[in-house]
């Protein structure tokens, strides 16, 4: 009786092991801010004009776009600073969406929702490949310092696990290679990012994204 009780038991374990391997692991690539910023425009060369703009010009964005953002929490606004979920979607770098929870928002998340019903006659063919990110809250390096930064985020599409994807604690612009996600037709997909592990601030427990944004296929 005690063997089969055994093997059974190591079946199950067996099997949850295999389960938790087939999720997998995808490490952050350090990448440069200067990679994604210009200058409004520029009077002449090297003569920029107005404030850096970050992902100028053609990219994903020409033709993908993100309908909806919605966060599991968000921290209060303080006056004119607000932390809302689309925050990390605004393509601006002294924003942030910052998770409202207590402690360090382990299981707090950010969900992006796709649906491109409103192009006629939409094929699939748009697909992100890649994630922009920029950690923690980029507002100034003493705040980002000051503040909570992400360590490991779980993806998941339709709220299925994708992947564990391996942050760095940087102030500077990272890229996450996701492999090719295409988007169906007449399809909602959810993609949701949520806290795993971060990097404790060194004066708040408030956990920050800056940016996470996305490079794709389909566009041109």
């Amino acid at each position: 009786m005690k063997t089969i009780f055994f093997s059974i038991l190591l079946m199950l374990l067996s099997l949850t092991f295999l389960h938790a391997q087939e999720i997998p692991v995808i490490k952050a690539i350090q990448d440069s801010d200067s990679n994604y910023m210009d200058y409004e425009d520029y009077a002449g060369p090297n003569e920029p004009i107005g404030d850096l703009v970050f992902l100028k010009g053609c990219s994903w964005y020409c033709g993908g776009y993100v309908e909806e953002i919605t966060a599991s929490s968000e921290l209060r606004s303080n006056g004119s600073n607000t932390y809302l979920g689309k925050n990390a979607h605004d393509f601006e770098m002294k924003t942030a969406w910052v998770e409202g929870k207590k402690d360090y928002g382990i299981g707090e998340y950010v969900e992006y929702k796709f649906n491109f019903d409103r192009y006629e006659n939409y094929d699939g063919h748009l697909g992100i490949t890649k994630i922009l990110l920029a950690n923690g809250y980029k507002k100034s390096k003493e705040l980002w310092k000051a503040n909570s930064r992400v360590k490991k985020l779980r993806m998941y599409v339709n709220n299925e696990p994708y992947a564990i994807l391996e942050i760095i604690d940087s102030f500077e612009i990272q890229t996450i290679d996701i492999g090719k996600f295409m988007f169906p037709p007449k399809t909602t997909t959810l993609i949701k990012f949520e806290i795993m592990e971060v990097y404790p601030g060194s004066k708040y427990k408030d956990v920050a994204i800056s940016e996470l944004v996305f490079e794709g296929v389909g566009v041109h």
